[in-house]
């Protein structure tokens, strides 16, 4: 068995793996406007609705078609002829998705997926990227639960330390010891972990009435958001299952799809990969780059995509410019 995507993607030229093959999966987190003038480091992780808007309609106008998952499924299944594909996906789970981004999805007519980490709906979701966010924001230093101090007068300043931060919390894992490792490093500071979720989170009523729209396809995201590559097996297999199980019970409808919490090699090995062939689901998201090849029809549980971001252009798929501040 071959461990991961790039690694299977070995056979074809390097000059090709971006620039040929079926079309490209697109990963979203949030569409909402910007904020100018505030600390901002989870940024990244959003488009304006203009930018969304403006996106598709060039994407159509040079011959791109957006398709769901599941007839990207069917194409490399079937072996069908097909280029210029795009399908939309979107992680975690924020109600600007459903507010903002689902308006414009049905304006153009555009599928997409939405796969969702069950605690946010469950409102026991640790949001701690933007609690982060809002203690940088507002200190001019932070003090960690063991002693370490970071500096953040500076607008530089609260970009390193949130960098850092951000760092130590994922060598956490996840698991069992998260919440309390979590409550440690944060000890000195009060957070509405509950408060945050109402903010920024989809609840079920959202979830639910999308799962009614036909063009979109809920997707699980794992119940908490762990890197699974530090949970033990049967725990990595029940933050995958759990998930899936959630959503099928909230929806009634079976979930098919799923995409791996933060997806990048440190995340995602072989084992990984393999349990989620235990979950009974059709395909598997990575964040890996690259586009969609006819390989990919035997990699189903291991597929790449590209991070729509607020600057990029048409002409860069497969090829987006790298981020300084790592999506979660």
């Amino acid at each position: 068995m071959k461990n991961f995507t790039l690694d299977i993607l070995s056979g074809i030229p390097a000059v090709n793996r971006f620039y040929s093959g079926i079309g490209t999966i697109f990963m979203l987190h949030r569409v909402c406007p910007s904020e100018p003038g505030k600390f901002k480091p989870n940024d990244g992780m959003r488009v304006s609705p203009e930018f969304l808007e403006r996106f598709i309609t060039e994407a159509r106008s040079k011959q791109y078609d957006f398709i769901g998952i599941d007839r990207l499924v069917e194409i490399l299944e079937n072996g069908e002829e097909a280029k210029k594909q795009i399908v939309l996906t979107v992680d975690d789970g924020y109600r600007d998705i459903y507010e903002i981004a689902c308006p414009i999805f049905r304006k153009h007519n555009v599928p997409f997926t939405v796969y969702v980490t069950t605690s946010f709906p469950e409102r026991t979701a640790l949001l701690w990227w933007y609690a982060l966010e809002d203690l940088i924001a507002r200190n001019d230093e932070i003090f960690l639960g063991d002693g370490r101090i970071f500096s953040c007068g500076t607008e530089n300043d609260k970009i390193n330390s949130f960098i850092k931060i951000r760092e130590i919390i994922i060598r956490l894992g996840g698991g069992r010891g998260f919440k309390n490792g979590l409550g440690e490093i944060f000890k000195n500071y009060q957070i509405d972990w509950r408060g945050k979720c109402d903010e920024l989170a989809l609840d079920w009523g959202h979830i639910k009435e999308l799962s009614k729209n036909p063009l979109a396809t809920i997707g699980s995201h794992t119940k908490n958001h762990y890197v699974l590559k530090t949970l033990a097996y049967e725990e990595a297999l029940e933050e995958m299952s759990g998930g899936n199980e959630i959503l099928e019970l909230k929806t009634g409808k079976k979930v098919n799809h799923f995409s791996f919490p933060f997806g990048g090699r440190d995340a995602v090995g072989g084992r990984e990969i393999e349990i989620t062939g235990k979950t009974g689901i059709k395909t598997a998201l990575t964040t890996l780059r690259g586009n969609i090849h006819r390989e990919h029809s035997s990699l189903l549980r291991s597929l790449p995509r590209v991070p729509l971001t607020e600057n990029f252009k048409i002409e860069w798929i497969g090829r987006p410019k790298r981020k300084k501040i790592p999506i979660v």
